[in-house]
């Protein structure tokens, strides 16, 4: 982990990985939703329709957003029986991002 010393005083330590990922993959609050609900079920392999009910949002907005993250590396998307579905990432330096991603947000 590359991490850097906070201002004195504070003992907090800045993971700058995943910083980037942050910055680079969850860059607004959809995506950042979507991340974390892939990451706390990454076993998930789900339709837009089953993961915008999973966040509570638009089918139609989830799917556009989904197919970014398909491009960006995060999401991988298969098609079973003519349905498109949707699951994290095998790329192992991604998908250990993201879970450590949701980790930091369920404050562990």
């Amino acid at each position: 982990m590359t991490s850097v010393q906070t201002p004195q005083g504070t003992g907090t330590e800045v993971d700058i990985a995943l910083l980037v990922f942050i910055e680079r993959y969850a860059n607004d609050l959809l995506k950042w939703d979507l991340i974390s609900f892939f990451a706390h079920n990454p076993d998930l392999c789900g339709t837009a329709d089953h993961v915008a009910h999973g966040v509570g949002r638009d089918p139609r907005v989830v799917r556009a957003e989904l197919g970014d993250l398909v491009m960006l590396g995060v999401l991988e998307r298969d098609h079973l029986d003519g349905v498109q579905t949707y699951y994290l990432t095998q790329r192992p330096k991604l998908r250990q991002l993201a879970l450590k991603f949701a980790q930091h947000l369920n404050g562990s």
